[in-house]
């Protein structure tokens, strides 16, 4: 699904559906064992997965079912993202994201961000000018992964094709990335920054 699997450069066509999902994690998960080096004699908590993980050849989990989706959806009040959802059909969950982001949230784990992060917020209030909207932001952001850095859906922010906006932030530096159009596309950012990390240690 990449330009160049080995390059680890993001996909050019995003995966959506749980189909085209499966065929990405798949590849994504032979490339990421592969240039990690990893292997399941390995001791990998700090990678963020199991020997099992590591065997099998796939860094994700067993996919949700449709009524998991529709109860996490009731318990937020709002409706997950096309692209997100196809995910989580085809993997409940999953391992390393980004650099500072150990692995996507599972239905249960998926939370606002002001739930996942409250210690966040009274700095943000303090700091932030009423006019800026800075901290009614990140109120209505989901927060879909766990880690030092956060992955944010802006559920005010929704395209034609039920997409939210979709941010990496990093929470310790308060530094946010400029906004990718998907949940897809964040994914593949997440991707192309260990593909950065990895040629950087290959020099």
């Amino acid at each position: 699904m990449t330009a160049d699997a080995g390059s680890g450069a993001p996909a050019a066509r995003l995966p959506v559906t749980a189909e085209q999902w499966r065929a990405y994690l798949t590849e994504y998960s032979d490339w990421y064992l592969r240039v990690s080096d990893l292997t399941a004699e390995d001791t990998v908590p700090m990678a963020g997965l199991t020997a099992q993980q590591v065997s099998a050849r796939w860094l994700g989990y067993q996919p949700a079912t449709e009524q998991m989706i529709a109860a996490t959806e009731g318990r937020l009040g709002v409706k997950l993202p096309p692209s997100l959802r196809g995910f989580l059909l085809t993997s409940n969950g999953w391992g390393p994201v980004s650099e500072w982001t150990d692995s996507l949230s599972s239905c249960d784990e998926i939370d606002w961000f002001r739930n996942t992060n409250p210690g966040f917020f009274p700095a943000v209030r303090q700091a932030a000018d009423d006019d800026d909207g800075i901290f009614a932001f990140f109120a209505r952001c989901l927060n879909i992964a766990q880690g030092e850095d956060a992955l944010l859906l802006d559920t005010s922010e929704v395209s034609a094709d039920g997409e939210y906006d979709a941010y990496l932030f990093a929470i310790k530096y308060g530094e946010l990335e400029a906004p990718c159009k998907s949940f897809s596309e964040l994914i593949a950012l997440g991707r192309a920054e260990i593909a950065g990390l990895e040629n950087e240690d290959a020099e």
